[in-house]
């Protein structure tokens, strides 16, 4: 026999963040936040609603102006000027993730080291780096050819 729940047994669900997108998008209440909960005005992040929104190009340029007052105003405030800037329209954008170039460990640091430069500085010289360029660093520290084709491989560029 299935057991029947009681209606007082159930929690109400919070609120996630895309249910703050489509309010932003869809419904668009001034009140909205008067509605909320506390533990759903937990789930409210202005950053992260302006890194879902920035995933519809038309929107690139307002919300690129918009976060810089992201940390300036409070998430009530900023719902009201995202519904302002924001077209109501119910659509469907898929999130664009970070291809993230995926260097090798050892590589990577080597070239750190070589630079005197922070990773993320040597990512970006390393995208316009040729392999012969890489090569010539890296045998300067001892490597053999085969050990330097081998770090070459394990980088995906």
């Amino acid at each position: 026999m299935a057991k029947i729940k009681n209606e007082v047994d159930k929690k109400p669900k919070n609120k996630s963040l895309f249910d703050h997108i489509n309010e932003v998008r869809v419904g668009k209440n001034p009140k909205y936040f008067d509605t909320l909960s506390d533990a759903d005005k937990k789930t409210w992040s202005n950053y992260m609603v302006c890194r879902f929104l920035s995933m519809q190009m038309d929107f690139v340029d307002s919300i690129n102006d918009l976060q810089y007052y992201q940390d300036k105003l409070t998430p009530e405030q900023f719902y009201r000027v995202c519904i302002d800037i924001v077209p109501k329209a119910k659509v469907f954008v898929p999130y664009i993730k970070n291809s993230g170039e995926k260097y090798n460990k050892t590589l990577l640091t080597l070239l750190c080291m070589h630079f005197k430069d922070s990773e993320r500085n040597v990512v970006e010289y390393m995208s316009i780096m040729t392999n012969d360029d890489i090569r010539s660093i890296v045998q300067n520290y001892g490597y053999d050819t085969e050990q330097i084709e081998e770090l070459l491989e394990k980088s995906k560029r």
